[in-house]
């Protein structure tokens, strides 16, 4: 290969890399569960629910993963996948429910609340 020939090459090797594309995707799916059915005893026992429900941190109330593939220069696909408000309902209910009878009395909620609620407030 002469020196002309091979000037050539690095010079359109490096002009294909400095005009190459890159594909960039980023897909965001939200999947919820179905929240489970419950019932409260009194309206009191569902204010307190809902309360305490209502004061949780936001991290603590939704999760996050994600996904990431990347191929430098070419190609860089992440799918992240965020979880409802559901999953931290069913997970409070769940918790709540001591005697997991499906009903809520004001005693669960006053003490599920009473260890929930973040000090201070």
């Amino acid at each position: 290969m002469t020196p002309m020939t091979s000037a050539w090459m690095v010079g359109l090797l490096g002009a294909a890399m400095a005009f190459t594309g890159c594909i960039h995707t980023v897909e965001t799916e939200v999947r919820d569960d179905e929240r489970v059915r419950v019932e409260f005893e009194t309206p009191a026992a569902a204010a307190v629910f809902y309360e305490a429900l209502s004061t949780l941190p936001a991290g603590k109330t939704r999760e996050e993963s994600s996904t990431k593939v990347a191929l430098p220069i070419v190609f860089s696909a992440e799918h992240r996948i965020v979880r409802g408000p559901n999953g931290a309902f069913n997970r409070a209910v769940e918790q709540c429910d001591t005697n997991r009878d499906g009903k809520i009395t004001e005693t669960e909620a006053r003490i599920w609340a009473d260890n929930r609620i973040p000090k201070g407030h």
